[in-house]
């Protein structure tokens, strides 16, 4: 049971480094004031500002719940879990908590993210390609492109996808985790 508990902080503690990886680099060249400005428009259209926070839970949603699903898939969690349920009534709470917390620091993060990803387009496009993009979305296409996006990662394949990397890689960690803790373990204290 231990492996698991490690197991899970462990993921918890990865979920929202994806969110604190938004600062620029450290001597990135300066970016033309023409090319930010207009990637700046265009993250705008990709990302309306009154939407953001909604599509953002869209997207991190689902992605939560193969989490969650991965993690209760692995049979020796699932077993300790049927077995008590104090188990599955702490997980859940756990769970819940990891939910809010990632969902808030998303929210929190928005202007930031927003921010970078008009960097990041601005380093790989020009203003007339920009252009070309921003009228791509103009089109029906475009627009229906835009609204199908954001619910990518709620599809049953992806999902599915998804639990399977969980469950996998809930395997290798709990190993890691074991043998992190054995290695710690096995350090002689510092003399002084």
């Amino acid at each position: 049971m231990r492996g698991y508990l490690g197991a899970m902080l462990l993921a918890s503690a990865l979920i929202p480094s994806v969110a604190q990886a938004q600062t620029s680099p450290v001597g990135a060249p300066a970016l033309d004031p023409a090319r930010l400005a207009a990637a700046h428009e265009l993250i705008d259209i990709l990302m309306p500002p009154a939407t953001r926070a909604q599509m953002v839970e869209s997207m991190m949603t689902p992605m939560l719940a193969n989490l969650r699903q991965g993690m209760t898939q692995n049979p020796d969690f699932a077993k300790t879990m049927n077995a008590d349920p104090r188990v599955k009534a702490l997980f859940d709470t756990f769970m819940a908590r990891q939910q809010t917390r990632t969902m808030t620091m998303m929210r929190d993060a928005l202007p930031g993210m927003s921010d970078a990803m008009a960097r990041a387009y601005a380093r790989r496009f020009d203003v007339a390609q920009m252009r070309d993009i921003k009228a791509f979305f103009g089109t029906p296409t475009g627009r229906l492109y835009m609204q199908q996006s954001y619910t990518i990662m709620a599809d049953p394949d992806v999902g599915a996808w998804q639990r399977t990397m969980m469950a996998n890689s809930m395997t290798g960690v709990q190993a890691d985790v074991a043998d992190f803790a054995k290695q710690i373990a096995a350090l002689e204290p510092k003399k002084k």
